[in-house]
């Protein structure tokens, strides 16, 4: 209520509880500093009653008190209610012979006293918490100033106080709020910290070092740092010694990676342990304090990419190797230029769709009709067939046995049942009683088939050590006058173990896409390559690739307008007049969709080159696509079928 008994309400009042509230200071337990502030005001206007007032939303509670026997009071008709509006010091002789005063007291039967004295109690933001108050059955002179000034001193004296409180409070919030923070921050980090006393040789685990490192958790002694050392492996033992030693001499800081010797029986573990050194006066180290960090998951994750890196160095030399080996054989076979590249391209293609359908699998292997689809598939659908139980390949054997049928079909379509019209190209295989598997060609319809002149030549060559090296198995080749019959047959350890279905489904995807990629219908089939006279820019970050496609596409009459190797370069080259665009999807590690964003805005039609398995467009632009290994034949294709010359 105001003077006048109007209620106190309103932002201002709410404001007002929440300044109150966010104190956290009603209901607070007794505190002797204001007591005394109390017992003070009291002297000074000698008077029998005085409290430390906080005025809540319907109550008046007394943080400290004198003379009076509650701990709190209803607020309604109080001169605490009255005092809110005045927000003033105030001090009245007399209550009753006051002309200011005796009205507002009038109708207020809980009032017994004559005279009376208060201070205000504001927050920094000013907003009236409570009062210092006093009061007298007996009314008193006038107050001199001093009175007064001492009574507003109090009162800020209480204020001060309880602010020192609530910043305490506050502190205390903080650093609960920041070791709860740290304790999770290590707790997820799998990390603990430790202190080394050095002057007094102590050392502190705390509970979470001591889950780390097997121990007792607390202080102990340090033991001239030996107890710390064993739990080091001897084999890391120097390193970590050294380390510490050094901070302690030199650096004032360390850090060392260092295996955790575990209980007997137990394989070591990782541990990462940091620390800095704390020095006297004197510069002498007095203290260490550091953390421990289990890394073993770390630790064994970076040997396994160790491995998987050493694997991949293998398999490239062993991939570099088996390329080498065809070219060297295809062209000491082969007649002329041309006939050495279509054939040592067709073997290096059946090489890179073995590693797609493996690449599918995270080189667990391939399914053998996956293998089989993916050469046949696409050479002559209407004159093949196959089919056999649903066998899964290790990756060797799978690699081998794609090699082997490419043999077989390119000599069919070249000299037997695919090199006419009416021919006939059966594939069946079945499990064999030893665990391995049995697979039949059978060629019909075809030429009359005569066998081969006693000089081996190398396909032959291949399907016979394909067979005998890879495969674990032999080949036999019947050469009947109705079409050629192969029967390939591969050992047990030629079957890998099955894979999951989310596997499952992307070689199926993989291999469906090798069929499409070569079917008739496709327009990298070689169905028109008329590039003559187009304006094309090359986007390639292989010289040998970008130079192979700069001379092929040129031979085809194709006008070469840039050839950019960085994404720079072929921003720049964008604006160029351009009918077309061939763009490899990395360029050194980056995207080359800014490039084909800024051809697409132009209407500038491009192809894509990728040597990765995923079929998709990539960064999603719906244009074609044509895998590494390729030819220019194939560029040429997805380029004209795209492309509208000027």
């Amino acid at each position: 209520m105001d003077d006048h008994g109007e209620p106190v309400t309103g932002a201002d009042e709410a404001d007002r509880l929440k300044a109150l509230y966010d104190m956290g200071i009603l209901d607070s337990e007794p505190d002797p500093r204001f007591d005394r502030i109390v017992r003070t005001a009291a002297a000074v206007f000698r008077c029998p009653r005085a409290a430390i007032i906080l005025i809540d939303a319907d109550r008046l509670w007394f943080k400290a008190k004198l003379g009076i026997p509650i701990k709190e009071h209803p607020r309604a008709g109080t001169l605490g209610e009255r005092m809110l509006r005045r927000r003033e010091l105030v001090i009245c002789g007399d209550l009753h012979a006051d002309p200011v005063f005796e009205p507002l007291v009038r109708d207020l039967p809980t009032v017994d006293v004559r005279f009376y004295a208060c201070a205000p109690l504001f927050t920094r933001k000013g907003e009236m918490i409570g009062l210092l108050a006093l009061g007298d059955p007996e009314p008193h002179p006038p107050a001199t100033p001093d009175m007064a000034a001492a009574l507003a001193d109090l009162a800020d004296l209480a204020m001060e106080e309880f602010n020192r409180d609530v910043e305490a409070a506050a502190t205390v919030a903080r650093r609960k709020l920041d070791e709860q923070r740290v304790h999770l921050a290590l707790q997820a980090a799998r990390m603990g910290e430790y202190e080394w006393d050095l002057a007094q040789d102590r050392v502190i685990l705390s509970d979470r070092t001591a889950s780390l490192l097997d121990y007792p958790s607390g202080l102990m002694s340090a033991e001239q740092g030996e107890r710390l050392r064993n739990m080091v492996h001897p084999d890391d033992r120097e390193v970590v010694t050294q380390a510490i030693k050094r901070a302690i001499d030199e650096t004032g800081l360390y850090e060392v990676e260092y295996r955790h010797v575990r209980e007997a029986g137990s394989p070591p573990s990782w541990r990462y342990t940091a620390g800095v050194v704390l020095y006297g006066p004197d510069h002498t180290a007095e203290r260490v304090i550091g953390v421990t960090q289990d890394i073993d998951d770390r630790k064994r994750e970076e040997e396994r990419l160790q491995a998987l890196l050493a694997e991949l160095d293998h398999r490239v030399k062993n991939v570099l190797a088996a390329v080498q080996s065809l070219a060297v054989q295809s062209a000491r076979r082969s007649g002329s230029l041309d006939s050495f590249l279509k054939t040592f391209q067709g073997r290096l293609k059946a090489m890179a769709s073995a590693h797609d359908l493996l690449t599918a699998t995270r080189w667990r292997g391939a399914m053998l009709s996956d293998i089989v689809g993916a050469e046949l598939g696409g050479l002559a659908p209407l004159q093949t067939r196959w089919d056999g139980p649903e066998l899964f390949l290790t990756p060797r054997a799978a690699s081998a046995l794609s090699l082997a049928l490419h043999e077989l079909a390119i000599n069919a379509v070249k000299y037997g049942a695919l090199s006419v019209e009416m021919g006939r190209v059966d594939v069946a295989w079945r499990l064999s009683p030893s665990g391995g598997f049995i697979l039949d060609w059978v060629e019909s319809g075809g030429p009359r088939v005569s066998p081969p002149s006693s000089e081996r030549g190398f396909g032959a060559t291949l399907l016979s050590e394909v067979a005998g090296r890879e495969l674990g198995g032999q080949v036999e080749m019947d050469y009947r006058p109705s079409g050629v019959a192969a029967r390939i047959e591969a050992s047990v350890h030629a079957i890998g173990e099955r894979r999951s279905t989310d596997v499952a489904f992307e070689a199926e995807h993989v291999a469906g896409q090798i069929l499409a990629e070569f079917s008739p219908a496709s327009p990298m089939s070689g169905s028109r390559t008329d590039v003559a006279g187009l304006r094309l820019l090359i986007v390639e970050d292989s010289v040998l690739l970008a130079m192979e496609l700069e001379a092929g596409l040129t031979e085809l009459g194709a006008k070469v307008a840039g050839v950019a190797a960085t994404l720079d370069e072929a921003m720049g080259m964008t604006s160029l007049a351009l009918d077309a665009a061939v763009l490899d999807a990395n360029l050194d590690g980056l995207s080359v969709a800014p490039a084909a964003e800024a051809l697409r805005s132009r209407g500038v039609p491009f192809v894509f080159a990728t040597g990765y398995a995923d079929r998709a467009a990539p960064m999603g632009f719906d244009a074609p696509i044509v895998r590494k290994p390729y030819n220019v034949g194939q560029i040429a294709a997805a380029l004209a079928q795209v492309a509208k010359p000027a």
